[in-house]
């Protein structure tokens, strides 16, 4: 073979050695942040098969692609994946965590603790893995690990409504009531439409004997979400479901006039029509870019700072509640 021949083949291997490096790096980009699932656990599939890829970049891929299974819960399929990840790489603590998910979401409470202590040691105390460690020792049976886990995630974040409520069903389960109510209000606070804290309040309530603050309780859940089923069967059980219903229909009432009154100018505030503003959200569509229960803030700064042409006008706390509980109305 000449030498002309000789470089020409080593370019020709150098090229296609860039285009499979191309290709790789394009299929490991679709199978980590692809938004078509069924893609990403294929191309993450290509890039585990490529044996010739560095271990780092097919735990990558394994990781990924249990992250994929677990949106759709395929758990078991998840937990071979992340377990594959952690054994290319031991410390990877985003592992440890999506492992712990589906080890939770089938019922393996004792193993999902030991994956987020792991995941604790290698991604450091956020207050998100002690709240997920403390809903995993409460599965598991453990309330006083609970209260301890909880505790850190509200020192990490004292704005952390959901690590009170989750502390306030562990003091419940241990049976200390009067922790749990102080949690409970503790979380209203931070977020007056917090539907879960009221219903997990009323309970408590219910349980001490007060069933006037129960039923109060209980019926401010169900104006905030209709869907919570345990607190109309707590109204039912104190004989006050038929109040629960006027007062819940009074609040959405009340909200829809302010709507209309207020904002229907610009936006769509009923369960169709296009908004008159183009720009403008449709209230019906406000749940998918806010929690229902995460609502009461967006809508506080919007109406107290004006967008584009909207003008400024000032609610009470409790017209900004029923605005929330006519918009959880629209929900299907």
């Amino acid at each position: 073979m000449s030498r002309q021949s000789g470089r020409m083949l080593a370019a020709i291997a150098a090229g296609l050695a860039l285009i499979s490096s191309v290709a790789n790096a394009d299929t490991m980009s679709d199978c980590i942040s692809g938004k078509n699932g069924d893609q990403r656990i294929e191309d993450c599939g290509e890039i585990i098969a490529a044996q010739e890829l560095a271990p780092v970049i097919r735990a990558d891929a394994y990781r990924a692609r249990g992250e994929a299974y677990a949106e759709r819960a395929a758990h078991k399929e998840a937990i071979a994946d992340f377990t594959q990840a952690i054994n290319l790489r031991p410390k990877d603590g985003q592992a440890y965590y999506g492992r712990a998910q589906s080890l939770l979401a089938t019922q393996q409470a004792i193993a999902a603790v030991a994956d987020l202590t792991e995941a604790i040691k290698y991604l450091g105390n956020t207050p998100g893995l002690f709240l997920a460690r403390g809903y995993a020792q409460l599965v598991k049976g453990a309330p006083d690990e609970a209260i301890a886990d909880f505790s850190v995630a509200i020192r990490l974040d004292p704005k952390s409504a959901s690590a009170l409520n989750n502390r306030g069903l562990a003091y419940r389960k241990k049976g200390d009531l009067d922790n749990a109510i102080a949690d409970y209000t503790a979380a209203i606070a931070l977020n007056p439409v917090y539907a879960l804290a009221f219903n997990n309040r009323g309970y408590v309530y219910e349980t001490k004997g007060n069933k006037r603050a129960a039923a109060s309780d209980f019926r401010r859940a169900l104006a905030l979400d209709p869907s919570l089923i345990g607190a109309k069967k707590g109204l039912e059980r104190i004989g006050e479901s038929g109040i629960a219903g006027v007062e819940s229909a009074k609040l959405v009432a009340q909200g829809k006039e302010l709507a209309q009154k207020n904002c229907a100018w610009c936006h769509a505030v009923g369960k169709t029509g296009a908004s008159p503003n183009p720009r403008a959200p449709a209230w019906r569509d406000l749940h998918r870019k806010h929690p229902i229960q995460a609502l009461r803030d967006p809508l506080t700064r919007g109406i107290g700072r004006p967008h584009d042409e909207m003008p400024q006008f000032k609610l009470s706390d409790d017209e900004v509640d029923t605005i929330v509980a006519y918009i959880n109305s629209l929900g299907p």
